[in-house]
């Protein structure tokens, strides 16, 4: 399983990025640390080798950066995804690029942020379901599930018939190994 350590000043959406974070990656909300400094994320960093850090560049104590440094001294192979209101202020030291994932600005909302989130537990963990394999179809019917359509609706939605759509889920659940309510958690967290 993931270690996922998530570093955020703003408490609401610290425990947002938490239950995405959770809910993509399928892990529990639990399993996923949280801080909301830079003195609490090192403590943090000190007792696990972290797999994956999302932090906020301005923290109340100090740079986000020094965090990054401190997470790639303790795990050389961590990947960092930065989720900052302040991408064009920075620049990051040349040592820290290599293990940058992304480079996020919180003002361009959640569907990038989705995806980095994605792309990056697909590389760090392979028994996540990799979308590539579905046809652009059956990524539409996974979208529709993700909605809160059951088969006969999308069906109905997608003008096919039941028949066709019960194929289609059944195709889905074959290629991504996922079923029922991991299906439908799947499909509702999907990235755009």
């Amino acid at each position: 399983m993931l270690d996922v350590l998530i570093v955020e000043d703003d408490p609401i959406l610290l425990d947002f990025l938490s239950q995405e974070v959770s809910n993509l990656i399928n892990v529990p909300q639990e399993n996923i640390r949280t801080a909301s400094s830079v003195k609490k994320g090192i403590q943090l960093l000190s007792l696990k080798k972290t797999d994956y850090l999302l932090l906020d560049l301005l923290l109340p104590d100090g740079s986000g950066v020094d965090l990054a440094k401190a997470c790639i001294n303790k795990n050389p192979n961590s990947k960092i995804l930065i989720l900052t209101a302040q991408a064009g202020q920075y620049s990051l030291p040349a040592s820290l690029l290599p293990h940058v994932h992304s480079l996020l600005n919180k003002g361009d909302g959640l569907a990038p942020l989705r995806e980095a989130i994605w792309d990056l537990s697909r590389e760090l963990d392979s028994t996540l379901p990799d979308l590539d394999v579905l046809t652009p179809r059956q990524l539409e019917f996974l979208r529709l599930i993700g909605e809160g359509s059951d088969t006969a609706q999308i069906a109905q939605r997608l003008k096919i018939s039941f028949s066709t759509a019960q194929t289609h889920r059944r195709h889905i659940t074959r290629k991504l190994g996922v079923k029922g309510s991991a299906l439908v958690n799947l499909a509702r967290n999907l990235p755009k």
